[in-house]
């Protein structure tokens, strides 16, 4: 059976520090027989949006830039399939980005995180100060090891449309790489447990732990990296204290049961769901004040 792995590790400002990350737990992925290999949002840096500072887009890279190109020969010295996230710089836009590096270090795929938060919950910058929208779609891809993997990044997850989109591209697992701090901690397994079942596929969850080196003083994350199988059961949870690297099987044979157990996509009704599909409709409780212009 296919083996998959997420890793979290705390961040530093200097991309250096964290592609030796990288690299050494890509090696002990390798060393566990893992096939594919996911790390958490903004793998290249540190999560930024806490203060609206434009020196901090300087931490932007293009997708052959020095970070993304270091990753693409870790992932093909540990013979890996590897979800790399990374700060993009794409002529005068800045991406929420990942690349997919196949296990001879080519691109298999790259997203760009989709749902950019309005929500202001920090008391000084916003996400949308430092991200463009992506505007790549849902990309899925067949990696060599017969999984087809998919993914959305962080926020994306509390909407269920990114996700089923996903699967609607065929993943068999979908990764969700994550950057988040206890606010969100009560519904942290809720909401991936219920898009793995909702969507019948495999969600891996990499999460980052504890305090960025030169990044927001005071902010912790809290890490619990996970896999959760499409029964629901989380088959891998990582430390929320630590560095970690966990692992699982993917069974295909209880993937190919449960979607034939489980028919949520032929169960749809699709003909009365048009009141998604316009930009401008709301829920009858109205914007809130987050989203006032």
């Amino acid at each position: 059976m296919p083996k998959i792995a997420v890793a979290q590790f705390s961040g530093s400002i200097n991309w250096e520090d964290n592609i030796a990350a990288v690299s050494r737990l890509a090696a002990a992925a390798a060393e566990a027989g893992v096939n594919i290999l996911g790390f958490h949002e903004l793998a290249s840096t540190v999560y930024m949006p806490y203060v609206e500072n434009p020196e901090l887009f300087k931490l932007a890279e293009p997708d052959n830039g020095p970070s993304v190109d270091a990753a693409s020969n870790i992932a093909r010295q540990n013979e890996l399939v590897m979800v790399y996230p990374f700060y993009e710089r794409d002529g005068d836009r800045l991406y929420n980005s990942a690349m997919v590096f196949g296990p001879r270090g080519e691109r298999l795929m790259k997203y760009r995180k989709t749902s950019v938060p309005a929500s202001r919950l920090l008391p000084d910058a916003s996400e949308r100060y430092f991200f463009s929208p992506g505007d790549l779609g849902f990309p899925v891809v067949e990696t060599p090891f017969g999984v087809r993997v998919g993914m959305i990044i962080c926020y994306d997850r509390n909407l269920p449309e990114p996700a089923r989109c996903v699967a609607m591209n065929g993943a068999d697992v979908m990764f969700v790489p994550v950057a988040t701090v206890k606010l969100v901690r009560p519904w942290w397994e809720l909401l991936l447990r219920a898009r793995a079942v909702e969507n019948v596929m495999y969600v891996a969850a990499p999460s980052r732990i504890g305090e960025d080196r030169g990044g927001a003083p005071g902010v912790h994350y809290f890490g619990e990296s996970l896999i959760v199988a499409p029964t629901g059961e989380v088959i891998a949870h990582a430390s929320d204290q630590r560095e970690d690297l966990v692992a699982a099987e993917l069974d295909l044979d209880l993937l190919r049961r449960q979607r034939k157990t489980w028919l949520f996509f032929e169960d749809r009704r699709p003909e009365l769901y048009g009141s998604l599909e316009d930009p401008d409709k709301l829920p009858r409780f109205g914007r809130g004040p987050a989203q006032r212009g």
